[in-house]
């Protein structure tokens, strides 16, 4: 068994990648350092990052951007390949591009209300461009393989630190901004890690605007997600701290 040092690298891969969804995820040369060192990393990042809400942008998040891109690279180095996530999560009757941007919300609505994919990870890989960039605040990626791989490598590590219905992906809002070309979401990222002895609790608002366009390659009007765009309300370093806080520790947004 990992020393809790360890555990807690590869936990903030977990849940910084399923956020993302991104997403998303990374690696740490601080791997092999004791938990007190990587609480002192945490707090040391949290400090320097500024109260207001996180996107990737930020140059205050540059921290947390290279432990988590760290932790993503050791991650997947260590996992073994398994079924692929296009394989066994993409639904049949979803093969096809939506035909309309309002048959993408409904899609984008079940991937939250009915698969759980900010912790699952299980979204609709159709309704996407295969060269889709996924973006959060601590990373940003390109491509449909690499998110299944991502996640395919993360979500053991996510099962055996959760509970079954420990962890949901509460849709606060969905709006369809068809002029501007995106349709946004705003959502509250929930879930007890219970397999931890101080029982910290992730709880993280944030909003992802899905920016979508016309697939020139199909046959017929189809549509899907070229980019996708996530920010926190709360900022990186903070998620990060959630990680070895007991519940109610960190607040969830501000």
């Amino acid at each position: 068994m990992p020393s809790r040092g360890f555990t807690i690298i590869l936990l903030t891969a977990a849940v910084l990648k399923s956020l993302h969804g991104l997403s998303l995820l990374k690696s740490a040369a601080f791997c092999g350092q004791r938990i007190h060192h990587s609480h002192r990393s945490v707090v040391a990042l949290h400090a320097a990052e500024s109260e207001r809400p996180s996107r990737f942008e930020d140059s205050e998040g540059v921290a947390s951007k290279g432990i988590v891109s760290s932790l993503t690279n050791l991650v997947n180095s260590f996992s073994s390949s398994g079924p692929s996530l296009e394989e066994s999560s993409t639904s049949p009757a979803a093969a096809s591009s939506p035909a309309s941007p309002q048959e993408l919300l409904e899609r984008i609505r079940e991937d939250y209300t009915v698969k759980n994919y900010l912790w699952t990870g299980d979204i609709d890989l159709s309704a996407f461009d295969r060269q889709c960039q996924f973006t959060d605040p601590t990373l940003s990626f390109t491509g449909t393989d690499q998110f299944v791989k991502n996640l395919q490598n993360l979500r053991p590590i996510v099962d055996a630190l959760t509970r079954p219905g420990g962890c949901r992906s509460d849709l606060l809002d969905i709006q369809l901004f068809p002029d501007q070309g995106y349709i946004q979401t705003r959502w509250n990222m929930i879930g007890e890690l219970s397999a931890l002895p101080w029982k910290p609790q992730i709880d993280v608002i944030g909003r992802t605007k899905f920016w979508y366009r016309a697939d020139e390659q199909a046959p017929d009007e189809r549509f899907n997600v070229f980019f996708y765009d996530e920010e926190w309300e709360i900022p990186a370093g903070k998620a990060l701290l959630q990680l070895i806080t007991p519940a109610g520790t960190i607040p969830n947004s501000g």
